[in-house]
């Protein structure tokens, strides 16, 4: 099945009767968002996709982005306002739940939903634990959170296994640096201070394996992150938790949900535990789904599931041009 294709109705049709896993990238790995051709749908979609702008704007803090207007009105902005702080994160959640309320609207529901790290908010908001504007607030404290005890950190991708990743690592003689993420069988996300971090990336470049330091400005998934998840745990524990209803599988818990968890205690847990998506994928996969759907901009957790499971069917609803699909 192929991604979404420019001209394409909106939303894109992942076939009658498919059970679709909804994936929700990380900073660092969701494209720019534009929403143009969802509201282009009209009717019910343009309703649920400009309802829930106006629902994550009333929990982003004053003086925060102009979601709709960089998402619908004017997406050629965004380049020029995506290094605010906190406006790429924002704009990445609010264009995951506009997928979702956009493709609902169409009768293109959910049955289980995966986040990537700063993704789990999405992801849980989507699964009803938490408000629209909820997942807002805390996706804005967060980046709060992460900017000040994440500055002179950074993460970088190299296409290798952990074990590989963790081989460079231990060659550079950089200690301080560690395994972050794992996106697919080949491709690693290491996380570290700046110097230490550039080192590894350069020494992985010399030996020949591709190397690149993403738009992250800040240490996340990183031992020395403890404290930080303390901090925001107390901030946003004081929104309810209400039950799931639908499966949500942790990349960092390693599982799916359950409802006697702590999921503000999960949420916290992502600032400091590395996390590994091709198991939750393969996970979702085997307990029935069988399309995997981008909810939010660009389609690189599409490419994550197409390399975990081969010849899985995706849908990258945002996706300007289609890359193939499985």
């Amino acid at each position: 099945m192929g991604d979404g294709a420019v001209g394409a109705a909106w939303p894109p049709d992942p076939g009658p009767g498919a059970v679709c896993a909804f994936l929700f990238a990380g900073t660092g790995s969701s494209g720019p968002p534009d929403l143009r051709r969802a509201v282009a749908a009209g009717g019910a979609v343009e309703e649920a996709v400009r309802g829930a702008l106006a629902e994550v704007a009333r929990g982003v803090p004053a003086g925060g982005p102009d979601l709709e207007r960089v998402l619908v009105d004017d997406p050629a902005s965004y380049g020029a306002v995506a290094g605010d702080a906190g406006t790429a994160q924002l704009a990445a959640y609010a264009a995951s739940v506009a997928v979702v309320r956009g493709m609902a609207a169409a009768g293109v529901v959910p049955g289980f939903a995966v986040g990537q790290s700063f993704g789990e908010i999405a992801a849980l908001v989507c699964a009803g634990v938490f408000t629209v504007a909820e997942g807002a607030a805390m996706a804005a404290s967060l980046v709060g959170v992460l900017g000040e005890r994440g500055a002179g950190g950074g993460m970088g991708l190299v296409l290798a296994d952990e074990r590989a990743a963790g081989e460079l690592v231990a060659a550079a003689g950089e200690p301080s640096v560690v395994v972050a993420c794992v996106n697919a069988p080949q491709a690693t996300v290491l996380a570290g201070p700046q110097g230490a971090l550039e080192r590894v990336l350069a020494a992985a470049r010399e030996g020949g394996v591709r190397a690149v330091r993403l738009a992250v400005p800040y240490l996340a998934h990183h031992p020395a992150m403890a404290g930080a998840d303390e901090e925001w745990y107390k901030i946003i524990r004081g929104f309810r938790q209400r039950p799931l209803r639908m499966a949500v599988h942790s990349p960092v818990r390693g599982r799916a949900y359950r409802d006697d968890d702590d999921l503000h205690r999960a949420l916290a847990d992502c600032i400091v535990a590395p996390v590994r998506l091709p198991a939750a994928l393969r996970a979702v996969h085997r307990a029935g789904a069988r399309v995997f759907v981008e909810a939010g901009g660009g389609a690189a957790l599409c490419q994550c599931a197409r390399l975990a499971i081969p010849g899985a069917r995706t849908l990258a609803p945002l996706e300007a041009a289609a890359p193939g699909g499985g």
